[in-house]
């Protein structure tokens, strides 16, 4: 299942990905985030074991009846009965035979080992060889014409961060920056993957690296994942095999469990400092990079400085106690939130303003909002839980300037192309198909004749549709991921599909012609200024597992609806 998805642009990935080193620094973190998860293990123990009923009446009624924890300890003290035969040791190697293992070297994989010549003299220690390095090295590289792509995945109740590699390819026979025999299709793979402790909700993309030293680049790539736990972690994307986040949001070290705390705290008392429920939404701050917005079943958005890890501001009443769903920041007024909430409406809050009642402007629609959307910098979409999607202009009355019964269920996803704005992506929950709408253009004052049209819904075979998600390099435009309850990622290019070549004709070619002068103006070519000719063909590309197996398919269309 793929819950969440999101892309990083070109160029912000390392080339050669950093492999993680436990050096007495990270020990020293990784071991207080143990601490803190052995506390709370203990007082839910002591909860436990408070909670058991020790007054059964027969034998049979008190075993079942024991505490977990009780049964915990027979275990226990069954292990310590096999002790003795320290069947832990049972298949290590003959150390006679073999050198004694590094582990606790930084840099040093397990599989190195100390050795001695035969006289004693000599220490030497056998690591891989240069071509086995060079080999990982390679496989490890990302290009700057690569794309990132963050999904989050959960199989068998484990979740996972995965980061995807999408290489658009290099099969243009007619490019000059393509040496000859040099070509290559395109490509969509797993480069590597990073544990999760809960069931995720929602990932963002952050270029900020925190606490730089003055006169150093704060240019990072990081990863925001918001879960069912109401902590939010943040993930170095630079760097392979680590095992706990760069920082968490929301942990008050050395203070109780926050789960325990969540229980017993008053629904109608604001927790300021962390969240207490699920984390819903995140959304990065552009121009204040060390601003991440999040919104929560709590009730709360909460602001977070990402140098300190700690939220700079919270707010419970935008959506009058109920949970807040989805958030989105303005992409030219910084200071500008849009958020929805289960209360039915839609919030523009200015959080520069400290009066918590004159912070927002708010829109209502008929039933819960599930997602937000801006379409510009003064149009905005908002879908509910009952399939309907509705567009508001910040500029005018509270009257929609469209509306559209997109599905038969709640909208799972809501996507708008940043260089096609009229181009939006939908999905519902319970349902296999995602579609493609064009919605029109609109001047302030206005009356339009025409409401949204759909060119295209095709079951991508994910199963329900979870999340849908535009590419944000203007070289790969048309490239949307797909995600649901099935296995595997897939990506499809909407502008390979000549029914959607046909509609947005105009559209097409006038983002072609701005790909064409922005690659001039760094002396590059532009290859979709080239692409989509009359005899293109459509393609898909899917992940089918983490091993990166990829299958690359021909889409005949005979299960779409495409209108042109």
């Amino acid at each position: 299942m793929l819950s969440s998805s999101t892309w990083v642009p070109r160029g912000f990935a390392k080339e050669f990905p950093d492999k993680y080193e436990l050096d007495d620094e990270e020990m020293e973190r990784i071991n207080q985030l143990a601490q803190l998860e052995i506390n709370d293990a203990k007082e839910e123990i002591e909860e436990l074991q408070n909670n058991g009923n020790a007054s059964s009446d027969s034998p049979e009624e008190e075993e079942d009846d024991k505490p977990k924890t009780a049964k915990l300890g027979d275990q226990f003290e069954i292990d310590d009965d096999l002790k003795e035969y320290d069947l832990e040791h049972y298949d290590d190697d003959d150390e006679e035979t073999q050198g004694s293992r590094v582990t606790m070297l930084p840099g040093l994989s397990n599989d190195a080992e100390f050795h001695e010549d035969e006289d004693g003299d000599e220490a030497y220690i056998t690591l891989p060889n240069e071509e086995e390095t060079v080999q990982d090295k390679q496989e490890s590289q990302i290009y700057p014409t690569d794309n990132l792509i963050l999904s989050t995945r959960t199989e068998d109740d484990v979740s996972f961060l995965d980061i995807h590699i999408y290489d658009d390819g290099a099969d243009d026979l007619l490019d000059p920056e393509v040496p000859e025999g040099h070509e290559r299709p395109n490509a969509l793979y797993v480069h590597h993957d990073l544990m999760l402790p809960a069931f995720p909700l929602a990932v963002e993309w952050i270029n900020f690296k925190p606490n730089q030293p003055e006169g150093e680049s704060d240019i990072g790539n990081f990863a925001a994942v918001g879960t069912f736990d109401p902590q939010i972690e943040i993930w170095n994307l630079d760097c392979m095999d680590k095992a706990f986040p760069d920082i968490i949001l929301g942990e008050p070290s050395g203070a109780p469990s926050l789960k325990k705390k969540s229980k017993k705290t008053k629904k109608n008392k604001h927790i300021t400092t962390h969240h207490i429920d699920a984390v819903l939404s995140l959304s990065h701050n552009r121009s204040y990079r060390n601003i991440l917005a999040s919104t929560s079943a709590d009730t709360t958005v909460k602001l977070w400085d990402l140098n300190t890890a700690t939220a700079a501001r919270s707010f419970n009443q935008i959506h009058s106690g109920k949970n807040v769903s989805s958030s989105q920041w303005h992409s030219t007024e910084q200071a500008i939130l849009l958020t929805g909430g289960y209360d039915s409406r839609v919030a523009l809050t200015d959080v520069r303003i400290q009066d918590d009642s004159k912070t927002s402007k708010y829109w209502s629609i008929n039933g819960d909002v599930e997602n937000v959307k801006w379409v510009n910098e003064s149009q905005f979409l908002a879908g509910n839980d009952q399939g309907g999607v509705y567009c508001f202009d910040i500029r005018t009355l509270d009257k929609p300037i469209w509306t559209l019964q997109a599905h038969d269920a709640g909208i799972s996803s809501l996507d708008v192309n940043q260089y096609v704005p009229e181009m939006l992506a939908t999905s519902a929950m319970g349902e296999k198909t995602v579609k493609l709408w064009k919605i029109p253009t609109y001047t302030e004052g206005e009356v339009l004749k025409n409401g949204p049209s759909m060119v295209m819904s095709r079951d991508f075979g994910v199963g329900n549709v979870l999340t849908t998600s535009f590419a944000p390099d203007i070289e790969v435009a048309g490239n949307i991921v797909i995600g649901g309850v099935n296995k595997g990622l897939k990506m499809f290019d909407f502008f390979s599909n000549k029914a959607v070549r046909s509609n947005f004709k105009n559209e097409l070619s006038k983002l072609q012609k701005q790909a064409r002068e922005e690659a001039k103006e760094k002396g590059k070519q532009s290859r979709i200024a080239r692409k989509y000719d009359g005899n293109y063909t459509e393609t898909m590309i899917q992940v089918d597992d983490v091993d990166g197996d990829v299958e690359s398919e021909d889409e005949g269309g005979d299960d779409d609806i495409d209108i042109a």
